[in-house]
């Protein structure tokens, strides 16, 4: 193993914002953070797969009023993102290693505002398509999860993962809200207004490869954006998306994996959609 890995290793037993255990004590949730105190009466966002945790440190960023959790297997990813948590003094985050089929001991039902897949592994060989994070055994832990009206977002650059989950959301009975194809900086993520919980998302989805060629684009201009990463469903108006300027972005960290896609030139696929349509009106 690299000293590099076995150090984060190390390290994250000590952080105060991660929570290494695998399993959880399901009936006993006033035990975990987002559960207590202030956060008890916050909104919950998780990022599933999370990584470093560069969506998740973003999200936290842009909605203070939100509780948001990252969670994956790997504890020296998360390392990374706990750390710069830290760093950052962002209170509203936290870090959760876990497999995603045991989120139903971490959390209570119908607690979760969103749910967000960045950039899943695709798993593109046939013996394992059960471990899509789209396949309906997990469309079913996330139904129990959201809250009513609560939304499940999909980022990826894979169109066999993309039309897998067209799929299996309609043949699972839920309703596909927004679809967008991501083709540049100037892209946005337009809101269905016939789904009154789903205001505007702040910003935009851009990859640090986009990032870097804004310049091109000074011409442009898109006020009152405050960075570039899809965080959630937050303004109630559409028009800062119509001018198209660039001049109000202040940051434009999205993850790595995203940034190696877009300088390949792949396309970013987003798509909004709920398990609980009949609820979500």
């Amino acid at each position: 193993m690299p000293k590099n890995k076995l150090q984060k290793y190390q390290r994250v037993k000590e952080l105060p914002n991660v929570i290494l255990s695998e399993h959880g004590n399901k009936g006993d949730f006033a035990q975990y953070p987002w559960s207590a105190g202030e956060a008890s009466d916050m909104k919950i966002t998780l990022e599933l797969g999370c990584g470093k945790g560069e969506h998740t440190l973003l999200f936290a960023k842009d909605n203070p009023e939100k509780f948001h959790v990252g969670v994956d297997y790997k504890s020296h990813r998360l390392c990374v993102g706990a750390e710069k948590a830290l760093a950052a003094g962002l209170e509203n985050v936290f870090f959760l290693r876990t497999r995603v089929e045991n989120l139903r001991d971490f959390f209570e039902p119908h607690s979760i505002q969103n749910i967000w897949l960045t950039f899943p592994d695709p798993h593109p060989k046939t013996r394992t398509i059960k471990s899509r994070l789209t396949a309906p055994s997990f469309l079913d832990i996330y139904s129990e999860l959201l809250e009513p009206g609560g939304m499940v977002h999909l980022k990826t650059d894979s169109e066999l993962l993309y039309k897998y989950t067209l799929k299996c959301v309609g043949n699972w009975g839920g309703a596909i809200i927004k679809e967008q194809e991501l083709l540049s900086l100037l892209d946005d993520i337009p809101v269905n207004d016939n789904h009154p919980d789903t205001s505007l998302p702040q910003s935009l989805g851009v990859s640090r490869f986009e990032s870097n060629s804004v310049t091109r684009f000074e011409n442009h201009s898109i006020s009152g954006f405050e960075s570039n990463s899809v965080t959630g469903f937050e303004s109630n108006s559409i028009a800062g998306f119509k001018s198209h300027s660039i001049s109000s972005f202040k940051s434009h960290n999205i993850s790595s994996f995203e940034a190696a896609a877009r300088s390949k030139g792949k396309s970013i696929k987003y798509m909004l959609f709920t398990l609980n349509p009949l609820l979500s009106h």
